[in-house]
This record gives C-alpha cells, sequence and structure tokens, in this order.
C-alpha cells in the first residue's frame, strides 16, 4: 500500500509541473509580464497559442508512433520542463518567449501521455487514477499561489524563476514513475486525456457509416470544448486584473487551482450515478455559466464563483466525451478526439490574437459559444453512436 501511495504522489507532482506549472503558470503571471512590458492582449494570445501549438505535437509524435513514450523521453521531458521556466526571464525578446513557450508545450504534451498511459499499470484502487489527475488542478493552484503571495515582493521574471525552483523539486520527486526502458510494457498506444480515457483492447475500427459520422460529430464538439475552455483558462486572471489589481488576481487562479483538484473525482461519482451523457450535460451547463457569470461579472465574488466552475468542469468535460467515444468501439478513439482538443485550443487563443486582442470581455462571450456548439454537438454524437442508454 505505502508503495502504491508513494507511486501515486510520482504522477501527481509529474502532472502538476507538466500542466499547472510548466503549461498554465503563465495564466496568473501574464497579467504582470502585460503590465511591466506594455503589451496589449495580441502577443500574450500568440504565446500562448504557440505553447498550445506544442502540447498538440507532443501529444501528436506519440499518437503517431514516431515517439515512443520511454523512461529517457519522459525525464527529458521534466528536465526540459523546468529549464524552460528558467528561460523565459532571460528576454522579453517576443520570439525568445514564443519559442520556449512553443517547447514547454511539447515537453507538457509529452510528460502528460508518459503518465496518463502507465496510470492502469501502477493504479491499485479505483481512486488512484483520479489523484494523479488531481496533479493538473494542483499545479494550477501552485501558480496561483506564486503569484498571489510574491506578486507584490518580486517582479515577473523573479516568478517565473520561484516556479522553475519548485518544478526542480517536483521533478526529483516524479523522477522515477515507473516507465519501461524501452518501448512496449503498455508504452505504446494512443494518449488518455483523462480517467477512463484508455482504448478497450478489442476495439475495432466499425465500418457502419452511422459511427463513422457519430463519430465525426462528437470529435467536432470535442474541438469547440477544447476552443471554449482554454480562452477561459488563458484569460480569466486578465478579466479579474481591474477587479482584484495585478496580483491579487491570481487568487482565481488558486480557486481554479482547488476545483479542478477535486474534479475528476467529482464527475466519476456523477457519471457512475446519473449516467454520463446526463452528467455531460450538467458539466457543460455549469461550464457556460461560469463564461457568462465572467462576462456580467465586475465584483469579486463572481468572479471567483467564475473560477470554480471553469475548474471544476473542463476536466469532467473531457473524461465523459472521451467515455463516448470510446463506447463507440473506435480504434484509437482518444488520440483522434485528442488531436482534435487541441486543434481547438490552438484556435481559441488564435482568434484571440486576430479579432478580440482590445476586448477580453469579448473572448468570454465567444468562450460561452464555443461551448454550447460544443455541448450540442456532443451530444449528438452519443446519441447517434451509442444509441438510447
Amino acid at each position: 500500500m505505502g508503495t502504491t501511495n508513494t507511486t501515486v504522489i510520482r504522477g501527481t507532482l509529474g502532472l502538476a509541473l507538466a500542466m499547472g506549472m510548466g503549461r498554465f503558470f503563465y495564466t496568473p503571471v501574464l497579467p504582470l509580464m502585460v503590465a511591466a512590458l506594455h503589451w496589449s492582449s495580441a502577443p500574450g494570445a500568440w504565446i500562448a497559442t504557440l505553447n498550445y501549438v506544442g502540447y498538440f505535437i507532443g501529444s501528436l509524435v506519440i499518437a503517431r508512433g514516431w515517439v515512443e513514450p520511454t523512461r529517457g523521453v519522459y525525464r527529458l521531458s521534466l528536465i526540459v520542463s523546468t529549464l524552460c521556466l528558467a528561460a523565459i526571464p532571460l528576454t522579453s525578446n517576443l520570439i525568445w518567449q514564443g519559442s520556449v513557450r512553443t517547447l514547454a508545450g511539447i515537453a507538457s504534451g509529452l510528460i502528460f501521455v508518459c503518465i496518463t498511459q502507465r496510470i492502469p499499470f501502477v493504479a491499485r484502487r479505483p481512486a488512484d487514477a483520479g489523484l494523479v489527475y488531481a496533479g493538473i488542478g494542483t499545479g494550477i493552484l501552485i501558480s496561483g499561489a506564486i503569484v498571489l503571495t510574491a506578486g507584490s515582493l518580486v517582479d515577473w521574471r523573479e516568478l517565473w524563476l520561484i516556479c522553475a525552483l519548485l518544478s526542480a523539486v517536483f521533478t526529483a520527486i516524479a523522477w522515477t514513475w515507473p516507465m519501461p526502458a524501452r518501448g512496449g510494457d503498455g508504452a505504446a498506444g494512443p494518449p488518455a486525456e483523462v480517467v477512463g480515457a484508455s482504448e478497450h483492447p478489442a476495439a475495432i475500427t466499425p465500418t457502419a457509416p452511422i459511427i463513422r459520422r457519430a463519430m465525426a460529430v462528437l470529435t467536432a464538439g470535442y474541438f469547440f470544448q477544447g476552443f471554449g475552455y482554454i480562452i477561459i483558462g488563458t484569460y480569466l486572471v486578465v478579466l479579474a486584473k481591474p477587479v482584484f489589481g495585478e496580483t491579487a488576481a491570481a487568487s482565481t487562479w488558486v480557486v481554479a487551482g482547488i476545483a479542478t483538484a477535486a474534479s475528476p473525482l467529482i464527475w466519476s461519482n456523477v457519471a457512475a450515478r446519473i449516467g454520463t451523457r446526463r452528467g455531460l450535460v450538467v458539466c457543460y451547463c455549469l461550464q457556460v455559466g461560469g463564461a457568462a457569470i465572467a462576462v456580467f461579472g465586475t465584483n469579486p465574488v463572481l468572479l471567483l464563483i467564475s473560477a470554480a466552475l471553469f475548474g471544476g468542469t473542463f476536466v469532467g468535460a473531457v473524461m465523459m466525451t472521451i467515455g463516448e467515444g470510446t463506447q463507440m468501439g473506435i480504434t484509437a478513439a482518444a488520440a483522434k478526439l485528442t488531436t482534435w482538443y487541441s486543434l481547438g485550443q490552438i484556435a481559441g487563443p488564435a482568434l484571440v490574437a486576430l479579432a478580440l486582442s482590445e476586448t477580453i470581455t469579448g473572448s468570454f462571450i465567444a468562450a460561452a459559444v464555443a461551448l454550447l456548439l460544443a455541448m450540442t454537438l456532443t451530444l449528438l454524437g452519443s446519441l447517434a453512436g451509442n444509441g438510447k442508454r
């Protein structure tokens, strides 16, 4: 039992440093960088987009079999993720910032896949998978806490260095997450984005056109989920800046992190009680509600509620959507869905940079519309592919 608990902690901290810190620390520190560097919204949006491009590449190279998720790949990615955090403060040059964030995204994608694909081989209790995935929210919580506690004492460069130092500590602990030295032993296969997303070994590619169409609709819905959620995740703290102030705005990210850490276990229980499809409806309604509250919220309480709804729903939506996809019997459903989810994450910030850079409120309206589309398409695809359940 002790060994299993230790292994779970390694996976939790691995996801914390790769996702919540290596990938999402940019969110709470962005308002401070914007103020210090006199950026408009566009530079931040483009840099965020490049990070998501990197994450897409990191996931894709394993999904396509170009890189095997081995111990060496995992450990190198841990080092790269930490070094990228330390590299951001070296210069404010936009080409440098974008290049480093792209590399950080690749490392995050590789670490994510390496950890999530090994969960079925190390989990000994039903709660173990949820505890590992709680690392995403733990990292988000830590990211917000760093900015909230130290943001008024040091500048944005030192905040990145603090995060890099903590990431180095997490790297040392996560270093021995059980990975095979070479391919095999469950190392290969499509990336599972959340709890319960692993493919059934007997899954076959259906020939029925109706199943292929249903999967296409479900995939389209998943694209809009990635599109909508990432706009909220990238700009929530920026939206909160006029209400809370540059440093205190990170409190919204702390709340989001707490909610995200708890959400895998919550939505697993919800889906078990009322069914995946009903669970998706509840989850999406809460997520859209969070975006709407942010649009119309001009006081701290409403923004904190919006942060909680964001953090508490995006992992659940991903988890249950991939569950619906795998039940259709599509080979590599998780990999196909993850690819389009990643593309949605790229498209969201790109739209903000191109058309909405001067109106963060407009960005949240776009996010809410995208999430409504995601819910509609997801339910249509699920009904067409999985029938009455």
